[in-house]
C-alpha cells in the first residue's frame, strides 16, 4: 500500500483544509465559550466581594457610631467622677477643720 501524494490518507487536500478549518472552527468556539465562561465566573465573583465589601462597610459605620457613643459616655462618666472627687476633697477639708476645731476647743 502506497501513499498517494495527492489524496494521502483518502482524502484529497480540499477534504483536509475543510477538516483542518472545521477543527480550528470547533476550537475557537470552545475557547471563546470557555474564556465567555470565565468572565461570567469571575463576574459572578467580583459582585459577590463587592456585596460583602458594602456589608462590611456599613458594619464598620456601625462600630464606629457604638464607639462614639462609648466614648462620649466615659468622657461624662470622667466629668461626673471629677466632680465627685472635687466634692469629697472639699469635705474631707471640711471635717479636718471641724476635727481641728472640735480638738483645739475640747482642751479648754
Amino acid at each position: 500500500m502506497t501513499m498517494d501524494m495527492h489524496h494521502p490518507f483518502g482524502f484529497d487536500w480540499g477534504e483536509w483544509v475543510a477538516i483542518f478549518t472545521l477543527i480550528g472552527v470547533a476550537a475557537t468556539y470552545a475557547n471563546l465559550a470557555i474564556s465567555h465562561t470565565a468572565k461570567d465566573s469571575s463576574r459572578a465573583e467580583f459582585d459577590q466581594l463587592s456585596e460583602s465589601i458594602d456589608q462590611l462597610n456599613k458594619t464598620m459605620i456601625k462600630v464606629n457610631m457604638a464607639l462614639d457613643s462609648l466614648k462620649a459616655d466615659r468622657e461624662s462618666a470622667n466629668r461626673r467622677l471629677d466632680k465627685i472627687e472635687a466634692t469629697a476633697d472639699r469635705h474631707d477639708i471640711q471635717l479636718a477643720r471641724i476635727e481641728e476645731h472640735v480638738m483645739t476647743n475640747g482642751d479648754k
